[in-house]
């Protein structure tokens, strides 16, 4: 009984940073791209090589940050969703 109550804390603490280390990550994940005036939304977008991101909508951006932030959706993570 008494190692449940030293567990169950660890646990939650384990979870806790692990959620929120990956949220710094995704923060950095478009780190130094800039984004489009709100008033050119969508805007045009053509790419050479397909960069996958995964957008906040689920959607996955083949064009990278640009792409995804030219839709008005923020970046979750490199990659397909």
């Amino acid at each position: 009984m008494a190692t449940s109550k030293i567990v169950a804390p660890l646990c939650l603490m384990v979870l806790v940073f692990s959620l929120c280390s990956s949220m710094v990550r995704s923060q950095d994940v478009c780190a130094g791209v800039e984004r489009p005036d709100p008033e050119t939304i969508p805007c045009p977008i053509s790419c050479i090589l397909p960069d996958f991101v995964c957008g906040t909508d689920g959607v996955t951006y083949t064009c990278g940050c640009d792409d995804a932030f030219c839709h008005g959706v923020d970046v979750v993570k490199k990659g397909e969703c």
